[in-house]
């Protein structure tokens, strides 16, 4: 394909190797400053997208992925919104669950108790909702019996709690007792050990079984049901089908909710710093975009009698403005390609390979830093440039096309 003829004398300008070696230079410049300015900006954005996508999946791998609850407080008929649940499209596990808040302590073992987080699962169907049971030792979580707890790792090595131990949880449900309104208190035999590398979780969450907890709560009804979709990106759709499915005709009560609503600030905040470095970053490819003015300016004057030839043979001002405007295109575009020529591999074979480890004391549940390439991205940060280019090479162009073609004879 026969180039034009703006391009043609632009691949000239810029390929010349017989005189203007300072303009070389310059041309050199701005494009590595834009390879640099875009290797930054990729790598940014990769690791911004990683850290998100890492925290969501560790977070929706230690639990499910949203949970459904009634505005009456238990659900009124958990076997029947079990059935309803699972026949939505989508859903891939269902389990019924209790929540408490309460304090455990080792009996005759002095000193103050712990506050946690009790969890009462069904441990038949609970495990198909959360990888988080994949750890549990010395047996799988399938074999909870009543009586029963599963405590988190750290947890156990700060209390030094051992399987086989005997614990006691006291909830804030009240009882009256001699004294007045007493909270409940009952024993727990430890039958295993989890660790699931976030520390929350390790740290403050047991697992006990749940006619344990409804038998605490005098009822024989589910508080939430933990739903798990075929992936992450499919919640919104699953939880909008299953709230339909339960709520015909809009009068089920039926409510859900997920770790992306109770953590929205967070991933809102990591969102907001993605961009915002991204745009600190960007400032790279605008500093090299001084220096595709200042080489188009002298591209300018040492080209002024080639510019009165082309004018005086009969180029057309727009056309010598666009000989200038390809020639800071072309320079924003190999700058460009040089950047994603270093970025794209430098990420895909980083996250591969996981080759940048963290201090576990830092990320308890992230253990290396993740790259995360988004296509949407690749193209916002190959336009980018191209539009700095351009707009930069304007003024040159325009100063250029300005000429006075005797005057530029008559200079030489």
């Amino acid at each position: 394909m026969t180039p034009s003829f703006e391009a043609y004398i632009a691949h000239r300008y810029l390929t010349t190797r017989r005189k203007g070696a300072f303009v070389r230079v310059m041309v050199g410049f701005a494009r590595w400053g834009i390879a640099l300015g875009v290797f930054a900006m990729v790598l940014t954005l990769a690791l911004m997208n990683g850290f998100r996508e890492e925290i969501q999946a560790n977070l929706f791998s230690a639990t499910a992925h949203f949970s459904v609850f009634h505005l009456a407080g238990d659900i009124p008929d958990t076997a029947a919104a079990l059935t309803t649940i699972r026949g939505v499209k989508g859903v891939q596990a269902a389990s019924p669950m209790r929540f408490e808040k309460g304090l455990l302590r080792l009996p005759g073992v002095d000193g103050p108790p712990e506050a946690i987080a009790v969890k009462a699962i069904d441990p038949a169907t609970a495990h198909a909702t959360s990888s988080i049971f994949d750890s549990v030792a010395p047996l799988p979580i399938e074999r909870l019996q009543e009586g029963e707890i599963v405590i988190g790792h750290e947890l156990s090595e700060r209390l030094h709690i051992r399987v086989g131990d005997t614990v006691a949880i006291a909830t804030l449900r009240l009882q009256l007792g001699l004294a007045g309104l007493q909270p409940k208190l009952q024993a727990f035999q430890v039958a295993g050990v989890f660790q699931s590398h976030i520390s929350e979780y390790d740290t403050n969450w047991v697992f006990i079984h749940l006619k344990d907890a409804e038998r605490l709560a005098r009822t024989d009804q589910a508080e939430m049901i933990e739903v798990r979709a075929a992936s992450i990106d499919a919640i919104g759709d699953v939880k909008a089908a299953v709230l339909a499915a339960l709520n015909q005709e809009g009068h089920g009560g039926f409510l859900s909710t997920d770790l992306r609503d109770t953590n929205k600030p967070l991933f809102a905040a990591l969102k907001v710093e993605k961009w915002i470095f991204t745009a600190i970053l960007s400032l790279i490819v605008l500093i090299a975009a001084f220096n595709i003015v200042s080489s188009l300016v002298l591209f300018v004057t040492e080209k002024r009698r080639d510019l009165g030839v082309l004018l005086s043979l009969g180029a057309t001002p727009r056309q010598i403005q666009r000989i200038f405007e390809v020639q800071g295109l072309r320079i924003g575009a190999v700058g460009t390609a040089w950047g994603l020529a270093l970025s794209v591999p430098f990420c895909l074979l980083t996250d591969r390979f996981k080759l940048v480890k963290l201090p576990s004391a830092v990320y308890d549940f992230i253990t290396y830093v993740p790259f995360r390439l988004h296509l949407s991205d690749l193209m916002l940060v190959a336009v980018f440039p191209l539009v700095v280019a351009w707009w930069a090479s304007r003024y040159p162009a325009k100063r250029a096309a300005a000429l006075d073609p005797v005057e530029a004879l008559r200079a030489e």
